[in-house]
């Protein structure tokens, strides 16, 4: 790593990514499944597939497009991704979207173990 200061700037950039990344690869995978037969359980593998695929591009994406060398940057966004989500608990009655800290956890060091290698993976590309 570089003795560049963390910037918050790609940070929020880094979450927009992963949003914006989810959201196109979510079009193509429901234009692929739609009007057939799905499981729940097909449906919970590729939303797991997809986020860490978000998690993955998000990173490469800021890999490439940075000016310099960021890699911690997306992967706390990524591990920040995984907390939002888990927000959901707050406002849904259900148990099911139950907010476990080590679900959290676990969540969060796979997101950053994602985009950190997606981040590497894209500024390797650009030299840095």
């Amino acid at each position: 790593m570089t003795d560049r200061p963390f910037s918050k700037a790609w940070l929020v950039a880094s979450i927009v990514l992963f949003t914006t990344t989810e959201l196109v690869l979510g079009g193509f995978i429901s234009h692929a499944v739609s009007g057939r037969f799905v499981s729940h359980m097909l449906t919970l593998r590729l939303e797991m597939a997809l986020s860490l695929a978000s998690y993955f591009a998000g990173g490469y994406l800021v890999g490439l497009i940075s000016p310099g060398p960021r890699l911690l940057e997306p992967a706390v966004a990524a591990a920040c991704s995984v907390v939002f989500t888990f927000l959901i608990s707050i406002f849904t009655p259900l148990t099911f979207f139950h907010a476990d800290p080590s679900k959290m956890l676990l969540g969060g060091v796979l997101a950053f173990g994602v985009a950190l290698f997606g981040a590497h993976l894209g500024e390797k590309v650009t030299g840095n």
